[in-house]
Formats: structure tokens, C-alpha cells, sequence
């Protein structure tokens, strides 16, 4: 049944031409299984290539990033293999058996149906409850390019290792079969990877045998990709990364049939595409702070692929530029950005396995660089591999201050010049982008806070996306987020992992800087069900409190209402007894009073298995517990939440 609402409900987000669309692209994918004959079936082109200059600006790291990149490399050679929250069993020996890249590493046996056609593989419905993420990503094959760093920083004479590597997935992953083969994106940026990779270590040592296999490593993904494009209502994200991996391909095989038309027709797609999915106030139009920067670094990567990074439209620098802007309001001191929507630790270029927090901030600093706008460089960032091959600005310590609403977008940022700055953002845009918003959460109107570089007010993140579809809901659901939920319904409500049934439609009301800061804006996501929206006003004081007030606007209901703040894992909460008001503290010291000044009294919730509530996921596939204050009651007229007690310095 829950498979057959997920086909009701994502035919009921395509338009007419979508349809009609699917319907041939599922008759290629029935015919394509003729062309599943292993690897020597894949005719080869031409020459092998490189991307010119990415092997010169690795050499010219600085001390740090060899360091950290040696560090890197040395795991990977130890066989040290953990993403998203999992560990993989050490292989015998490097390179490993083909048999490695078929490991769950939830439990260290093959993934189910290996070596079935891919897209016989119903991989959105779950198998045997398996996360297929974490295979995806080790198939990505990123490590590779550390590894390629080092060999050039470190003169090692270890070429045998990375091309073994390469070999040995090809061992494991004929063409078309299988898991890794399922999606457009993971075959883009497994070129990606591997052009990189190459493109770092040179290929004028590799012999005929291996410079064949590359070749029909890049013709057969460039074909796949060809095959079946992310379109109409999947062109987000994945869209553009796998436009920018047929680009990369044809750079690496020259001789793909049509390289250069290829090249030409993508270059001018990925164009369109970041002027759609970066909205004019620089917004991403995915509603998630990560896979903008994700789909950034994606288009850097080409354009420096191309070697064109002093020919960008004027359009396109304009586009980047308001992105920056955008990330620099919502970035604290530290550099850290709220979580907002999905985000599973995605990267076009990985220095390490492990995440990185600041992430955000470090593409903010590429794009600074491309464009030649110090002033939009980050306040703090983390070295990474991109910032040798993509270009870096050094961090700036200037802070923007003052009111600023991104109206295209749909998010509001208040921020203080304060010793302790302040930066409270309010989300009053749409759930995501196109008809599925695949990859937003239902906070409508949610509220995010930072005290300095300390996030308070935080995100639950994403954790999983298909091994447990309850979690998978709740973790997208309005009740983990900072937000008003009524009678536990949310204001949007989901249908599928990246789907949605209804969607909550908000506006943003005033924007206003005097008197004092004041932000109202509501949705329609309670119309259909109660017959009111939710109306939300947030002002400050100019000084270190926020009043935030929640109103129920249209008929009257006696509906229980709920009004969420998720706590960052550091913080810790008490609640005063009469249940009117909740203490913060960090490290022991006083941070935030947070006071119900209407009839909704407070509880906090931590870790509840039963709910699912209090539990925050810093990063895909962790999950941790936190405090959630939840002030409840019912809500016949406008009732505010008081959030008082930061030091204004």
C-alpha cells in the first residue's frame, strides 16, 4: 500500500509533459538492458586526457593542506573506510577484492541485488530496511583524489595503488548492474572523482591496458548519464551534477562521439540551471543551505575544469555573489550555518571522510575568489582540497548587521554589531523547489538562533533517507522543528522520502527596521484541515531579546497547539516550576531565558524513542540526543514567546 500511494502521489506532482516524458524513459530503460555486456563491450575513442592545471595548484598546497591531505592518504592506505556514520571491514589488501564495493557496511555483507539490472532495483522502497546512501558513497569513489594529492605532495611512487582501485571497482561494477549504476548523480560524480584523481596524478605513466579502462570508464558513464537526465520535476541537485560530470568526461575522452558539441550543449544547461536554482536574492531554490553549496562547488569544478573562471556571465557572477551574501547573513562567527532541509554531507571534492561543519563557508570562499569580491569572503573556514584546486579568499571578519529580508527566497535574518553577536533567522519561503520540493523539511516559519559562534536554536538535520521511512518523515516533519504544529498534524505533510502530499504555501506579511526589527509572515498549512493560518510575528529589541508571537488567524479551534525549539546538543535546559519559562545554559553559564508570556506551559523532551522527539542528527547517519522545549496549550488568541537574557556586550 505505502508503495502504492508513493506512485499516486508523485503522478499527482507531474505535469502533462513530465508523463509523457517517464513513460518513453521507461521504455528506454527496458531496452537499455541490451546494452549490460561487461566492459569490453564499451568501444573506446581517442586519447585519455587530464584537466590541465589541477596537478600544478595541488603541488603549490600550502604546509597545512599537505598535511592534513597526507594524514588523509594514509587512512585510505591503512584501508580506513567511514562515511556517513558507518565503518566498512578492512579489505585484506589494497586494492581491495571487487567484492568490497558490494559491502553494507551495517552488517559487512553484499548488498541485496548486486548484480541485478539497475534500475531493477527498487531502491526507493527500501531493501531489507538497508541504507543504499552509504553504498553510493563509497562508491563515489572521492578518497581517491587525497589519495592522488598526496602522491604528487609526498613524490610517492604509488600510481599502482590509485589505478588498482580504479580496476577493482570496474571488477565489481559492470556497466549498468547494480546499485551503483541507479542514479544519474552517483555516476556523475564518480567521474568526477576519478577525472580529478587522474587529472592530479598525470596519465602519461599509465600503461595501454590501464588508459583503456579509463576510457571505458568515462565512455560508459557518459553514455548512462546521456541515457536518462534528470528532468522536469528531478532537475534539481542532480541536474547539475550530472550536467557538470559529462562535461568533466569529455575533457578527460576527447574522442566521445559529439565531445565537443557534448561539452558546448552542457555548459550552456548548467548556465540556465544555476540561474533557476539560485533565486535572484541568492536563495537556494532546494530550501537547503548544503546542496546549494553543493551544486556551487559542482559548477566551480567545471569552470575551472573549462579554464573559464575570467569569462563567467555577468549574470551568472551576479547570481553567485547574492548566494554569498545570502550564506554570509545566515553564518555566525564561527562560520556555521543552520541546517535547514536535507542535507547528507554531500561534496564534490572531499579532503576527508569525515563531514565538514563549515562546509558552506568554504565554497562561500571559492566563489569569493572566482568572482573577485573579497568582501564576500567567510569570517572562518577549514582547508580542503578545493580550495587548491577551485581557488580561496582569505576569511574576513566583517559581520553584516542590521535587518535583511531575502523576499524571493523567503528567509528574514536579524543580526547585532554586539560583542556577542546575535543572528536570529525566520523561514517564511516554500518547502523546496519544483513539484516534489525533494529535498525541504516542512519548518515553515520556523526560527533558527545563534549567540556568537555558539548555535542555541538549532536544526534536527536530515539522518537518513531510506533504510527507515518513519524517520526518514519524522526528521522532514514540523514537529522536530522550531516552529507551531496543531493537534500534532504538520503544516506540510510528506509522501514518500522526497515527496510531499501537501504542501504549506507562506508569505512573508511586513518587513520592518523601526521602531524596532519586526518580521511578521504566516502559511496556509492548517486551511484545508482547521479553516486558519498560522501567523507568526518575531521583533527584537535592539538590544537581547526577541519576542516571538504565534496566532492562529480565521475560525476559532480548540485544538492543542505545540511550539518546538530544538536545543544544540551543548545546552543544556531547565525548566522553572511553574513551567512558565525555560533556563539555557553552556558550560555552566546563564545563555538564554526562553518564557511563555500566554497560556502555553513548557516541557522538555530528550531522546524519547517513543516520539521520536528530542534527538538532533549533526550529520547523515548520526543520531543524537538533545533537549526539545515544547510549550503547549490551547491558543484562542495571539500568545508570545519570549527569548531574553543574551549579553549584548
Amino acid at each position: 500500500m505505502n508503495r502504492l500511494a508513493w506512485y499516486r502521489d508523485r503522478l499527482a506532482a507531474m505535469s502533462a509533459a513530465e508523463i509523457a516524458h517517464r513513460v518513453v524513459e521507461t521504455a528506454n530503460k527496458q531496452t537499455a538492458r541490451r546494452h549490460s555486456g561487461g566492459w569490453d563491450a564499451i568501444r573506446t575513442f581517442g586519447p585519455l586526457s587530464t584537466i590541465p592545471g589541477f596537478r600544478s595548484r595541488i603541488a603549490a598546497s600550502s604546509p597545512d593542506l599537505s598535511a592534513l591531505i597526507t594524514c588523509e592518504a594514509d587512512g585510505i592506505r591503512a584501508g580506513n573506510f567511514c562515511l556517513l556514520g558507518a565503518r566498512w571491514p578492512k579489505p585484506p589488501a589494497l586494492p581491495p577484492d571487487p567484492w568490497f564495493w558490494r559491502i553494507d557496511p551495517n552488517d559487512g555483507k553484499p548488498f541485496p541485488q548486486w548484480d541485478a539490472y539497475a534500475f531493477d532495483i527498487s531502491f526507493r522502497h527500501g531493501i531489507d530496511k538497508r541504507e543504499i546512501k552509504r553504498v553510493w558513497e563509497l562508491n563515489r569513489l572521492q578518497f581517491l583524489i587525497p589519495l592522488a594529492a598526496d602522491t604528487v605532495l609526498e613524490s610517492r611512487s604509488e600510481s599502482a595503488l590509485l589505478t588498482g582501485m580504479i580496476r577493482s571497482w570496474m571488477a565489481g561494477n559492470p556497466p549498468f548492474r547494480g546499485p551503483s549504476w541507479t542514479s544519474g548523480i552517483e555516476a556523475a560524480l564518480r567521474v568526477i572523482s576519478v577525472a580529478v584523481a587522474l587529472s592530479i596524478l598525470g596519465v602519461d605513466g599509465l600503461d595501454d591496458l590501464t588508459r583503456r579502462a579509463a576510457l571505458r570508464f568515462f565512455l560508459a558513464h557518459v553514455d548512462w548519464i546521456r541515457r536518462f537526465p534528470s528532468l522536469h520535476s528531478s532537475a534539481n541537485n542532480h541536474r547539475i551534477a550530472e550536467l557538470a560530470g559529462l562535461i568533466v568526461a569529455s575533457i578527460m575522452a576527447p574522442g566521445v562521439p559529439g565531445a565537443v558539441d557534448l561539452r558546448e550543449n552542457s555548459w550552456h544547461a548548467l548556465l540556465a540551471e544555476i540561474d533557476q536554482q539560485i533565486l535572484p536574492d541568492g536563495v537556494g531554490a532546494e530550501q537547503s543551505l548544503g546542496y546549494t553549496a553543493f551544486t556551487i562547488e559542482l559548477f566551480l569544478l567545471t569552470v575551472a575544469a573549462l579554464g573559464c573562471e575570467g569569462s563567467l556571465p555577468a549574470r551568472t557572477k551576479d547570481r553567485l555573489s547574492a548566494w554569498c551574501e545570502h550564506s554570509l547573513w545566515l553564518m555566525d562567527t564561527d562560520a556555521k550555518v543552520p541546517a535547514i532541509g536535507d542535507f547528507d554531507d554531500c561534496r564534490a571534492i572531499a579532503t576527508t571522510q569525515a563531514p565538514e561543519p563549515k562546509y558552506v563557508a568554504s565554497v562561500v570562499a571559492a566563489v569569493s575568489d572566482c568572482v573577485g569580491r573579497p568582501d564576500l569572503a567567510p569570517p572562518a573556514k577549514d582547508p580542503s582540497i578545493r580550495d587548491a584546486i577551485l581557488g580561496s579568499a582569505k576569511v574576513s571578519p566583517a559581520q553584516r548587521a542590521g535587518i535583511r529580508s531575502f523576499t524571493s527566497g523567503g528567509y528574514s535574518v536579524i543580526r547585532t554589531r554586539h560583542k556577542v553577536p546575535l543572528v536570529l533567522t525566520f523561514d517564511h519561503g516554500p518547502i523546496g523547489y519544483l513539484s516534489i520540493a525533494a529535498h525541504g523539511h516542512a519548518d515553515t516559519l520556523s526560527i533558527w538562533l545563534s549567540v556568537g559562534g555558539q548555535p542555541v536554536i538549532v536544526d534536527a538535520g536530515t539522518y537518513l533517507y531510506h533504510s527507515n521511512r518513519n524517520l526518514r518523515d519524522l526528521f522532514r516533519d514540523t514537529a522536530v522543528h522550531n516552529t507551531l504544529s496543531l493537534d500534532g498534524i504538520g503544516s506540510s505533510r510528506s509522501s514518500g522520502p522526497f515527496n510531499w502530499a501537501s504542501k504549506a504555501n507562506a508569505r512573508l506579511l511586513s518587513s520592518q527596521t523601526t521602531p524596532i526589527p519586526r518580521i511578521v509572515a504566516e502559511h496556509d498549512g492548517y486551511v484545508a484541515q482547521y479553516g486558519v493560518k498560522h501567523r507568526r510575528t518575531v521583533e527584537f529589541d535592539d538590544v537581547s531579546q526577541f519576542t516571538i508571537v504565534d496566532e492562529l488567524v480565521g475560525a476559532p479551534t480548540d485544538r492543542n497547539v505545540r511550539v518546538s525549539f530544538l536545543l544544540d546538543p551543548s545546552c543544556q535546559s531547565t525548566v522553572e516550576p511553574d513551567r512558565s519559562a525555560v533556563a539555557i545554559t553552556h558550560n555552566n553559564r546563564r545563555l538564554i531565558r526562553i518564557a511563555s508570556a500566554g497560556p502555553l506551559r513548557a516541557t522538555v523532551v530528550r531522546g524519547d524513542q517513543a516520539t521520536g522527539l528530542g534527538w538532533l542528527s549533526p550529520s547523515f547517519g548520526v543520531r543524537i540526543p538533545t533537549d526539545q522545549i515544547l510549550f503547549e496549550g490551547s491558543l484562542y488568541e495571539p500568545s508570545a514567546i519570549i527569548i531574553s537574557g543574551m549579553s549584548s556586550g
